[in-house]
């Protein structure tokens, strides 16, 4: 059972037309949900349409165009990840989205094995403002920066050389409020930082790390930067660097990898000596976001919410241009 925020009431039927921010098509077999999405989404620009099974949506689909399919996971007939291959299948350059009450972790596979990129976690009470932010960006692209993702003031700090990583990693932490989990933070952006310079901006090879030049001074066009931000809700942090090097299909190979148990019962990526980063990370902070312009830019964004505000497991959220 989850806890939605109060909505106005309005009679249900053909979804309300307005100032067209894009098409939605809302596919759930639970009907609250598919209502109260639809109403929401609609207040807030987007034309809705609403299916409540695969074959349904697939119906709409072949009637107008569809900027974003928005569907559940585990429904009746058709699951959510068979919906999208048939739908993208049609239309390739349609984008979509999942949605799912459960362990995310169980449908890494599956994601890989499809391309899917975005599965949305349900909160309780359900976080809408999580799902406008979400749709927007996905609809529009507009994907970079940490504004996008943190209403308050976004601090900026560049790191030039390995020196600067502990540095930057203490001045986030420190900044962090009481209500968030700052050492979860610490953890994980020390790992992306490392990640960053590294992978990113020197083009090391995991492989060889035993001949890796530790410390190192970053070329001008190499620098990464570190932001980070404050709301009412939450704590974001965001590492960018100007390689562009990563793809969704590593990092879905990576989480994939180690989230994977052999005969042994041990994680398949436990001895591996690169992509653990990734995967400690989305283990440990609330959301984590990586954004990817190939061969131009990448950037992970971390979001901490105030301790007891949602439950819910992690989403996934990769976005790549």
């Amino acid at each position: 059972m989850y806890t939605f925020y109060s909505q106005p009431s309005r009679a249900q039927g053909d979804c309300i037309m307005t100032t067209n921010a894009g098409t939605i098509l809302v596919v759930d077999d639970e009907k609250d949900l598919r209502e109260v999405l639809q109403e929401f989404l609609s207040e807030k620009g987007y034309v809705v349409r609403c299916a409540d099974s695969g074959r349904a949506a697939l119906a709409v689909l072949d009637q107008e165009p569809i900027d974003l399919l928005l569907s559940d996971i585990n429904m009746p007939g058709m699951k959510g990840f068979e919906l999208i291959r048939e739908a993208t299948g049609r239309n390739p350059d349609l984008k979509t989205a999942l949605i799912t009450a459960y362990d995310v972790r169980d449908y890494i596979r599956l994601a890989k094995e499809h391309q899917v990129g975005n599965i949305i976690a349900k909160t309780n009470p359900f976080n809408f403002g999580e799902i406008e932010m979400l749709v927007r960006n996905i609809i529009t692209e507009e994907v970079f920066g940490l504004h996008r993702y943190v209403g308050g003031e976004v601090h900026e700090v560049p790191i030039r050389s390995s020196d600067d990583i502990e540095t930057a990693v203490r001045e986030v932490v420190e900044n962090m409020p009481d209500s968030v989990r700052g050492r979860r933070v610490r953890q994980s952006l020390g790992e992306i930082l490392v990640n960053a310079v590294y992978y990113g901006a020197r083009g090391e090879r995991g492989e060889a790390k035993s001949e890796w030049t530790l410390d190192v001074v970053l070329e001008p066009h190499q620098e990464v930067t570190v932001s980070w931000a404050v709301d009412q809700e939450k704590a974001g942090v965001a590492v960018r660097d100007r390689s562009g090097s990563l793809s969704k299909e590593e990092v879905l190979y990576w989480l994939e990898r180690n989230m994977t148990k052999g005969p042994d019962g041990l994680s398949e990526g436990l001895f591996d000596e690169h992509g653990k980063g990734l995967f400690i990370s989305r283990e440990t902070i609330d959301r984590l976001i990586i954004n990817i312009k190939r061969g131009s830019m990448t950037e992970v964004v971390m979001l901490a919410y105030r301790e007891g505000l949602y439950t819910s497991y992690r989403p996934l959220w990769i976005h790549e241009l």
